[in-house]
């Protein structure tokens, strides 16, 4: 589905730029190594997670497997909702192209179950699966970056991550 016909696409063109809240996932994509998925983000060039919003008539889980397939055609295996992000330091960003949004997130992990690593939507340049514990800030999406935090608390702890 294209940026217009999205939900947050469709109030886009009512609303112009100005600050919305938002309900989104970010999934933390696990391969047989025990690497994670990130991903080169075209629109700021910034490395990320597989994200993004709810559609209308659709629930968390199937956001969660839809967007991972339209960024990087993956499908999913074991998906588990380890923590909410709702701090508005964190979940406060401004797109690229002046949108503004405060999102409240679910942070999941899933393994990798299949498919051919690529973009469906367009809106990655770039794969790579890395140690968890190598990412840096520098040169990540800021709301997204803090979710490996987030993940190594869960692990650590076994308590759900409430941001």
């Amino acid at each position: 589905m294209s940026f217009a016909e999205s939900y947050i696409g469709q109030l886009r063109a009512v609303l112009g730029s100005r600050p919305l809240l938002m309900i989104g996932v970010r999934v933390l994509v696990e391969d047989d190594a025990g690497r994670v998925l990130i991903l080169k983000r075209r629109d700021s060039g910034e490395w990320g997670l597989p994200a993004g919003s709810m559609e209308l008539g659709e629930s968390l889980m199937q956001t969660i497997h839809r967007e991972v397939h339209e960024e990087a055609n993956l499908t999913l295996s074991d998906v588990t909702v380890f923590g909410i992000s709702s701090d508005p330091v964190i979940e406060s960003h401004t797109y690229p192209n002046g949108d503004q949004v405060q999102s409240v997130v679910v942070l999941a992990h899933a393994r990798m179950a299949g498919g051919a690593l690529g973009a469906n939507d367009g809106e990655a340049t770039g794969f790579r699966f890395v140690d968890p514990d190598s990412v840096r800030p520098e040169g990540f999406t800021p709301p997204e970056y803090p979710t490996f935090g987030h993940y190594r608390r869960w692990r650590e702890t076994g308590v759900f991550q409430f941001v």
